[in-house]
């Protein structure tokens, strides 16, 4: 039901339909909003009429959001409002009620007039009440935290900004409320799940810098690489051979897709929400409430029908436009498949999520880092079941720092030794002994560690849920964790200029000891 909300609230106030009743255009407003917008006619002056140009409902729909934020345009003739209602529809003060009366709907922009009966003459929609309140109730069931690992607990928080709900110890080990996090704002579950939230204008954005020189913007587009860049890199001459455009123009056109996607997406929304919509009417058993607005439902189903079967959305991009699709990746995952034993992966560092003092080589099967501070780089493969072994060869190992080898989460963080944080697992080994950590703790210190030319495995069985290490092919240690679950990904975390080489699809390790 949550696709359908657009569906329940009332165009005037924006708000869950509040005793709605039903127009002759067979849209809905609340009977309290239906007061606000009823204006008198001058005698003898018939009502205005619709200004849409097409029969379809969703044509009514996109002219009243195009006209919703005009501050030019009231909708209703030449008469003047005097308030503007929290949806953006212009509302007239409460008149008498005279005989020469109407009232115009706020979609479609379609007038009728009123006879004695006044509002009294427009039936009340029961069946959308109902639907209304069990819409509710739906929304009121307690949110879990998406951050628990198992037996996730009620969330009594969401961040506006990272869209995720956190229980209280979550998101103080996760979220807090300082640094660049400070500016994020947490607003209660029930908050969330309530009317729709109106967003603060939008304030002006710092322009972006460049990733390799800080002090300056971006200023040009390279169309080779695809990518932005700034005068500064041009000087380089890393580009100078590049196709490369002004930053702004490559802005504008790409907006063009912007916009086709857009308006894609508000008509697929509209769709959903009216076929949930219709859904829950079949499943009411009321058959007057029912027959009340079928024969409106049908046409607004025909009508969406057309705009889907008739082209209205074909794509609107200009033939100045050139869009390609790069396969190379497609093709490289598709070469690195197994489809003989299926109980071996293959995969590469990932360049994407590593930090960026993190240095690949050799199609990202190689890695180092010359930062002091320890930088993580995760692999390609996420694993959730199965048995998996992989080695990391130390290529570069010089002044005895202290590397860490593991698996973690995909949002683990990516400036800090690995296992320092919650979402990572890790064996940290230096020249002579080593530890296993996991969130800050350090347990199982072991004698013996890595020099140059060193192997390091690592052993992740999700059917028994183990992390196990090793050494130059010998078990390092005890099984370093236990009750592995969830989503896994191998990682690595360097510093002070060590270098390591990854290899994978191997066999699992024969000389197991025994727990």
């Amino acid at each position: 039901m949550d696709k359908m909300d657009e569906e329940l609230k009332c165009p005037v106030c924006g708000s869950l339909f509040k005793d709605p009743i039903i127009l002759p255009c067979s849209h809905n407003v609340c009977l309290a909003c239906a007061r606000n917008i009823i204006v008198q006619t001058p005698e003898g002056e018939t009502p205005p009429h619709s200004r849409a140009s097409g029969n379809s409902d969703y044509d009514y729909l996109d002219m009243d959001k195009m006209s919703m934020y005009s501050e030019t345009d009231s909708g209703y003739g030449s008469y003047t409002p005097c308030l503007k209602s929290p949806n953006g529809v212009r509302v007239f003060p409460p008149a008498m009620l005279h005989r020469h009366c109407s009232i115009t709907c706020p979609l479609c922009h379609r007038s009728v007039s009123l006879d004695e009966r006044g509002l009294r003459g427009f039936p009340r929609n029961r069946l959308l009440e109902a639907i209304v309140s069990r819409y509710q109730q739906s929304r009121s069931v307690a949110v879990k935290c998406q951050l628990c690992d198992r037996n996730p607990v009620e969330a009594t928080v969401m961040c506006e900004q990272c869209d995720v709900f956190y229980c209280t110890p979550c998101q103080q080990r996760c979220h807090p409320s300082r640094g660049p996090l400070a500016k994020h704002r947490l607003v209660p579950p029930t908050q969330v799940a309530g009317a729709s939230q109106q967003q603060p204008a939008a304030s002006a954005r710092k322009l972006a810098t460049c990733a390799d020189h800080d002090v300056e913007n971006y200023s040009m587009y390279c169309i080779n690489c695809k990518i932005p860049v700034c005068f500064q890199c041009l000087e380089e001459g890393k580009h100078g051979k590049h196709d490369v455009k002004p930053l702004g123009a490559m802005w504008k056109q790409h907006k063009v897709v912007r916009d086709q996607i857009t308006h894609c997406t508000m008509k697929l929304r509209q769709t959903t929400g009216m076929m949930e919509y219709c859904l829950e009417v079949i499943k009411e058993n009321d058959p007057s409430g029912f027959l009340q607005i079928s024969d409106a439902l049908i046409k607004r189903v025909q009508s969406s029908q057309d705009q889907w079967v008739k082209g209205a959305l074909e794509p609107k991009v200009g033939p100045e436009f050139d869009l390609s699709v790069n396969t190379d990746p497609l093709l490289q995952a598709i070469h690195q498949l197994d489809f003989i034993q299926a109980k071996v992966a293959w995969f590469t560092f990932d360049a994407t999520s590593a930090h960026r003092d993190i240095v690949l080589t050799n199609d990202n099967q190689t890695v180092s880092c010359n930062s002091y501070d320890d930088r993580v780089v995760l692999g390609t493969a996420a694993f959730s079941k199965g048995v998996h072994y992989w080695e990391l060869c130390v290529d570069r190992y010089d002044n005895h720092p202290d590397p860490a080898f593991g698996v973690a989460r995909i949002n683990t963080m990516k400036d800090m030794m690995l296992g320092k944080d919650d979402k990572a697992w890790a064996m940290y080994v230096d020249n002579n002994r080593s530890w296993f950590m996991h969130n800050n703790s350090h347990t199982s210190r072991a004698e013996g560690g890595i020099a140059k030319g060193s192997t390091v495995g690592i052993l992740l069985d999700l059917n028994k849920h183990t992390l196990t290490f090793f050494i130059n092919k010998e078990q390092h240690g005890p099984v370093a964790f236990e009750n592995m679950e969830g989503v896994f990904m191998p990682a690595v975390s360097l510093n002070r200029n060590v270098q390591v080489t990854l290899s994978t699809g191997l066999d699992v390790p024969k000389n197991m000891q025994q727990p």
